[in-house]
């Protein structure tokens, strides 16, 4: 009876009953059952080192196959660096805000507040122009472009105040989220991007080791299918 392991067949091995050398014993005939195994790689890749050949004896456990592993040692190189990344955030979002970041924090609402109270004095003032130069200019006292000239001075004064009041609201917003610290679901999502990273690293890890091919018993080489060089697919039967 055969046994076979099915798999991108690199080489069969066979694994007879019975052998050696004659003893001088009692000699008989008869049917010798041998296990047939085909060996393959897992991973797909180019052949880099095929070091058996038709009929050579191998033990179990000696090497049969390397196969080119440069993808896989960049791509692992890429998740380490990617995990790092998503490590340091997670312990950012753990430790929570800096006491100095949270200061500079309120300087910026206090700063804006204060070009917002410039702003509006400005618009103020403006807007007292407009008046005054509407009632000279209803008295004939005044002429239209100085008036014209009072209503585009306040119009820039109330583009000022629009534009502090946005940052004055941003900047507030950016202290409040310091002085709360980070959400539960934002650290929940830095731990999950380090285990899909950590996942990453382990599929990079074993490809990198089913790249290299041993017998799985001892026994003969009867068949090679590939040379080195050809580029196999993984599982390929």
């Amino acid at each position: 009876m055969n046994a076979r392991l099915a798999a991108p067949l690199l080489v069969s091995l066979l694994l007879a009953g019975c052998g050696g050398k004659d003893s001088g014993g009692i000699r008989a005939s008869g049917q010798v059952e041998a296990t047939e195994v085909q060996v393959s790689a897992q991973v797909g890749g180019r052949l880099e080192r095929f070091p058996v050949v038709e009929g050579q004896r191998v033990e179990a456990g000696a090497l049969v196959a390397v196969l080119d592993t440069a993808d896989a040692q960049l791509a692992l190189v890429r998740a380490r660096a990617e995990r790092d990344q998503a490590d340091a955030q997670l312990r950012l979002l753990r430790a929570g805000s800096r006491p100095e970041d949270v200061r500079q924090a309120e300087a910026q609402v206090a700063s804006v507040d204060a070009d917002i109270a410039a702003a509006t004095a400005d618009l103020a003032a403006a807007q007292a122009d407009v008046e005054r130069f509407e009632s000279l200019l209803a008295s004939s006292s005044g002429s239209r472009k100085q008036r014209d000239d009072a209503v585009a001075r306040r119009d820039v004064a109330q583009a000022r105040v629009r534009a502090a009041q946005e940052r004055s609201r941003a900047a507030t917003e950016t202290l409040r989220r310091l002085r709360a610290g980070s959400r539960p679901e934002e650290v929940q999502a830095a731990g999950a991007r380090v285990a899909i990273t950590d996942a990453q690293i382990a599929t990079h890890e074993k490809s990198m080791a089913d790249a290299t091919v041993t017998a799985p018993i001892g026994g003969v080489v009867t068949q090679t299918i590939v040379e080195a060089g050809e580029l196999i697919a993984p599982r390929m039967p």
